[in-house]
């Protein structure tokens, strides 16, 4: 399903089924944020200043792990289980590679002891020309545990969200570059 990002600027599929997040708890200014209560499913597309210090080989592995510093999840609760690159070509809105990681992190839900593992899908898009690295994340639980307040979450497949990211970076298009300035 089409969705309008950032005002318009921007527009890309999301998930059918997928909810804005913004209308029902605030988002910071430079994310999208979209759920699926019945999945925990979630996807989020930010927009952050393109650090140099960090290769382009390495940027998705770098925001994984922002991801899950931001999850407040351990070093030894987080694994990358492959990272590479898809072709420009891949990217036909944009015209810029791909950098994917992806992995387990096991994290928390509001703070409980209680922790989840979910994989985490990362594909960070790096647009030299607006010094932006625009960051689209999926997460998909892949074990709930039973004393998590997602115990009732409905399980999905896995796999189904490498095929949103492929489809949400597949379709992004940027309509107005001034987002950028």
């Amino acid at each position: 399903m089409k969705r309008s990002l950032f005002g318009g600027a921007i527009s890309c599929d999301v998930p059918q089924g997928f909810t804005d997040v913004s209308t029902f708890r605030q988002v910071p200014d430079n994310q999208e944020v979209f759920a699926e209560a019945a999945t925990d499913r979630c996807v989020i597309v930010e927009l952050l200043q393109l650090d140099e210090h960090v290769s382009d080989g390495n940027c998705a592995a770098y925001y994984f792990n922002e991801i899950a510093d931001s999850n407040a999840c351990l070093q030894t609760d987080r694994t990358i289980l492959s990272s590479f690159t898809m072709p420009a070509n891949e990217v036909p809105g944009l015209q810029t590679e791909a950098h994917i990681a992806v992995g387990t992190q096991h994290v928390a839900k509001f703070n409980e002891a209680a922790k989840n593992v979910i994989q985490v899908y990362v594909c960070c898009l790096r647009l030299q020309n607006v010094t932006t690295d625009l960051v689209v994340s999926v997460t998909v639980p892949v074990a709930i545990n039973p004393n998590s307040s997602s115990s009732d979450t409905v399980a999905t497949n896995v796999e189904e969200g490498s095929l949103f990211l492929k489809n949400i970076f597949r379709s992004l298009v940027v309509h107005d570059w001034e987002l950028f300035h």
